[in-house]
């Protein structure tokens, strides 16, 4: 317990730590990464996204990351790298049946169909496994330690076939899994909140604010359902592309989850805090709370 302490990852990061923290300066450069990195994100959003991010997939992650005691960061890049994953992988096998002249090509995607299931406990594991080695330098998932994970809960799979799973999502992303989380935007406005209001609970809504970004993932398709209706008049289960949009607009989950956590801390600055999140982010209040509005109703 003693050096887990000394070198474990914190369950939490250390607000406004005097000795530590960021200057003013490069928080403020760190939100203009963050703001082109989201307007990136938001452009190149496809409609082929977020099928495989939550609801029982994003509770398969939570379970897996918790039982094998890892941070918050890596559960939600595990899901990001999973959905980008999956997107690519089934849409890629579609394509090859439905060029396949012969044969009966319903059939046959059945056939894969089915082999995509069976696969995907191992495929959860490598995007967790891969996740591992990004955020934490001490509780890497191994592939021996994946293989008795898997093994412990029914799922029988040789070590050759976990390494080979692995290699095969960094291919299908061209290795590129280092993607930006909604946490580190979560975590970067409250880092410049609490610097800009020393009064501000900062670690109360940190605390608060993970738990409800769990309950985006949870409920992703019937929150970001209400908030395209709220936002466009439309439903947008039939329009994909503009729910993907609005899904890869992180900033305003960011704020919108912070906006919700400090109702639910404290409602007597719950209004302060929306208009300092305004002013740091230029993203209109009204919307803010719109979307928080919406959170709030589906986790209460």
């Amino acid at each position: 317990m003693y050096k887990s302490r000394i070198f474990g990852t914190p369950p939490e990061p250390v607000f406004n730590m005097k000795s530590a923290c960021m200057p003013p300066e490069l928080l403020e450069e760190s939100l203009y990464v963050l703001a082109d990195i989201n307007e990136k994100n938001m452009d190149d959003a496809s409609r082929i996204q977020g099928f495989f991010k939550g609801g029982k997939t994003a509770a398969y992650v939570f379970l897996l990351c918790e039982d094998m005691g890892l941070p918050s960061q890596t559960r939600f890049l595990a899901i990001e790298i999973f959905d980008r994953f999956m997107s690519k992988h089934v849409c890629g096998l579609y394509e090859l049946i439905r060029s396949n002249s012969e044969t009966n090509q319903q059939k046959n995607w059945k056939e894969v169909e089915n082999r995509v299931k069976t696969q995907l406990p191992l495929r959860v594991m490598s995007c967790v496994q891969l996740a591992s080695k990004l955020t934490s330098h001490y509780k890497v998932v191994t592939a021996s330690k994946g293989q008795r994970f898997l093994n412990s809960i029914g799922h029988c799979y040789s070590l050759g076939s976990i390494v080979k799973s692995e290699l095969r999502i960094l291919t299908e992303l061209d290795y590129h899994i280092l993607v930006t989380t909604p946490l580190t935007f979560l975590e970067t406005v409250l880092e410049i909140l609490g610097h800009n209001d020393s009064h501000s609970q900062v670690k109360l809504l940190h605390e608060a604010s993970v738990k409800l970004l769990d309950i985006v993932y949870l409920k992703f398709e019937e929150i970001y359902s209400k908030l395209c209706m709220a936002a466009t008049g439309e439903n947008c289960i039939s329009d994909r592309q503009k729910l993907s949009v609005l899904a890869n607009d992180l900033m305003l989950l960011a704020v919108s989850i912070i906006g919700a956590a400090s109702y639910i801390v404290n409602q007597a600055t719950s209004d302060m805090v929306v208009e300092q999140l305004g002013r740091i982010t230029q993203i209109p209040v009204d919307d803010i709370l719109d979307f928080a509005t919406i959170i709030i109703e589906h986790t209460l």
